[in-house]
């Protein structure tokens, strides 16, 4: 009879124990979600974004920019993290509210963006003025052995020359023999800053008019290429084609219009 008390209590016991055991490994594995669940703090970084939207061809001013905090691991590579380094530089895409400012939006230093008509006309919201000059940007195309072998660079002053190939026979019906093919060059603009070029191609600046009547003229003409004069009056050999452009070379009078 004792034997079996001593039994039961034994195993009351043993189970007590157990439960005790079971009730503890369950607190600790409950404080342990408890604790995975708090929030783990997030690495930030201060990232440059655009703090309104941005239009291409845009000089950047301190109203244009602002830092935001992004994730360590969502910052674009080439972000940049302070206004300094993208003040006074220039878009050459849109950039929208909040997006990261990259280096990649800007005019590449080594051929910078042009602008046709003078910063001192631009006012705040990036428009020109109502007494803004009336520019226009217009392109010419110049053969590089035209064109002081393609030396003529962006910042130089040329003057755009017309060049007329007169053949007496086809303007008269009995021309004679001493009556030979000519040509005549003209000067029709002077002092035209080079804004931009890319290869053959130069991008000038005229005024509205100007820009109407020199269109009009090329677009009678078969071709045009240049000849060229340094700032000192010398000319290189070209050979003129009938009814062409040239461009002379103003080398060291770097003027703007």
């Amino acid at each position: 009879m004792q034997d079996g008390s001593r039994r039961r209590a034994r195993l009351i016991l043993i189970v007590g124990v157990a439960l005790a055991l079971v009730a503890g490994v369950g607190t600790f594995v409950y404080a342990s979600g408890a604790k995975s669940d708090q929030p783990v703090a997030v690495p930030t970084v201060a990232v440059l974004v655009a703090a309104r939207e941005i239009p291409a061809k845009t000089t950047l001013t301190p109203a244009d920019v602002k830092l935001q905090e992004f994730n360590l691991d969502a910052k674009p590579a080439a972000a940049m993290t302070s206004a300094d380094q993208a003040l006074g530089k220039i878009t050459i895409q849109s950039i929208s509210v909040g997006e990261p400012i990259l280096p990649t939006k800007f005019a590449d230093p080594k051929n910078p963006s042009f602008v046709v008509i003078p910063a001192s006309f631009i006012g705040p919201d990036g428009a020109p003025a109502p007494n803004s000059p009336n520019y226009r940007a217009m392109s010419i195309t110049v053969p590089d052995p035209n064109a002081v072998g393609g030396a003529v660079a962006v910042g130089d002053s040329v003057d755009l020359m017309f060049t007329f190939q007169f053949d007496p026979a086809s303007k008269f019906q009995r021309a004679t023999p001493t009556q030979t093919t000519d040509f005549s060059t003209k000067i029709i603009l002077e002092r035209l800053p080079i804004l931009a070029r890319l290869a053959s191609v130069y991008t000038i600046r005229v005024d509205a008019l100007t820009a109407t009547s020199t269109r009009t003229s090329t677009s009678r003409s078969r071709r045009r290429s240049p000849s060229s004069r340094t700032s000192r009056g010398a000319r290189t050999a070209s050979a003129p084609r009938h009814r062409e452009h040239k461009l002379s070379s103003r080398r060291g009078r770097r003027r703007s219009r």
